[in-house]
């Protein structure tokens, strides 16, 4: 025993026993009792030593992960990954990796492999592509046991946006705006629009006027001047980001009348008249004429049958979009503007025609519409002549 202690046997203490046949039995052991002990039998007929070398070390433990739960690793390709299957136990847990394909890595890789096993088991990937990806299987094993873990590795690709548009994209106030954004990547990336008024669509919807569609398209119905500005489309995905900004404009112009009739017409009762009114202007103005009993009528040329001396009166055309509100006239025919005498923004004069802007009130107070119309007016007077 250490420290020069003998034992003989039959002793039985409170920690130490030694049995009769020879057996030392050490309760609880601790690291104080790393020594040396020898055995030694004697009889009349001489004597043998027996020397044991006792080493006592720390607690023996099976191999427990740091982590124990299975992984999802996403990694973009050529990016260096790391997948961790760091372990404790003693005596320190063998780490063994068992790749995608089969493969069992245990060390040190050949040169000009991409792949290296760390000292705290963690496995590295260098330059990965979509082969890498896959289910690894990690175990951890030492003497008092074995234990492992799935990571499942998924090697994605920052999303790439397939289309993009060349310079403005120009839409006519009124019609629908079709912006798209279709974009690839691993996994499949999520789109998102940004409108110019900060608004953000994050996933497939309806939301007033504007739709995003299940393939990335942006949908603006009705569009007006206030649609007109930077649109931004971001593709996102595990990987990444793509960002496309689409400049948007709309057009759109106040009605013109480009044709209209005369000041003042004659016409025989009975014989037809045709009275041509025709515009230009985006969206395409809408053409009516009001009559004398101020009744109206939806029609780029009007024509009066069998007129009569009833027919008399002022015939007023009217061209109109959805901007703002315009009216064109002759000198000397201001009895038929004498409801649009107020609002004039400016005046300016052509060869036969006066413009003025008006902005017309609608119900909330305030604020006007954005109607725009160009009125023509004309004094036709019927003469009443003998037919052939």
């Amino acid at each position: 025993m250490p420290d020069n202690i003998f034992l003989n046997a039959p002793y039985f203490g409170s920690r130490i026993n030694v049995h009769p046949n020879g057996t030392l039995e050490i309760r609880n052991v601790r690291p104080t009792d790393t020594a040396e002990f020898i055995c030694m039998a004697r009889n009349d007929g001489g004597e043998a030593v027996m020397v044991v070398q006792l080493e006592v070390t720390d607690m023996l433990r099976r191999p427990i992960f740091k982590n124990p739960f299975n992984e999802r690793v996403v990694t973009r390709m050529g990016k260096t990954t790391v997948l961790n299957c760091s372990a404790d136990g003693h005596p320190t847990p063998e780490i063994i990796w068992l790749l995608p394909n089969g493969t069992r890595f245990t060390g040190s890789p050949d040169r000009g492999s991409r792949h290296h096993l760390g000292n705290d088991g963690t496995f590295v990937i260098y330059n990965p592509s979509k082969d890498d990806a896959g289910k690894y299987r990690c175990a951890a094993k030492n003497t008092m046991g074995y234990i492992e873990k799935l990571i499942i590795l998924e090697v994605g690709q920052k999303p790439l946006i397939l289309t993009r548009p060349r310079g403005v994209i120009r839409s006519v106030s009124g019609d629908p705006l079709f912006l798209h954004c279709l974009a690839d990547g691993s996994p499949r990336p999520s789109v998102y629009w940004t409108v110019p008024g900060g608004h953000t669509l994050s996933r497939p919807q309806v939301q007033g006027r504007h739709q995003l569609m299940e393939n990335g398209t942006l949908v603006v119905k009705d569009t007006t001047l206030h649609d007109r500005g930077n649109y931004v489309c971001r593709a996102r995905n595990d990987a990444g980001e793509a960002v496309l900004t689409v400049p948007v404009i709309i057009i759109a112009y106040a009605p013109r009348i480009t044709t209209g009739p005369p000041a003042t017409a004659r016409g025989i009762a009975g014989a037809p008249i045709q009275l041509n009114c025709a515009a230009i202007g985006i969206p395409k103005p809408e053409i009516t004429w009001e009559l004398p009993d101020h009744s109206v009528i939806s029609t780029g040329t009007l024509i009066i049958q069998r007129p009569t001396t009833s027919d008399t009166g002022t015939y007023k055309c009217l061209a109109k979009n959805h901007l703002a509100l315009f009216y064109a006239r002759k000198p000397g025919l201001a009895r038929c503007y004498s409801s649009f005498n107020i609002g004039v923004s400016r005046l300016e004069t052509h060869d036969w025609f006066s413009f003025g802007v008006f902005l017309k009130k609608s119900g909330k107070s305030g604020s006007c519409s954005e109607s725009i119309f160009t009125e023509h007016c004309m004094r036709m007077e019927i003469l009443l002549e003998p037919m052939g």
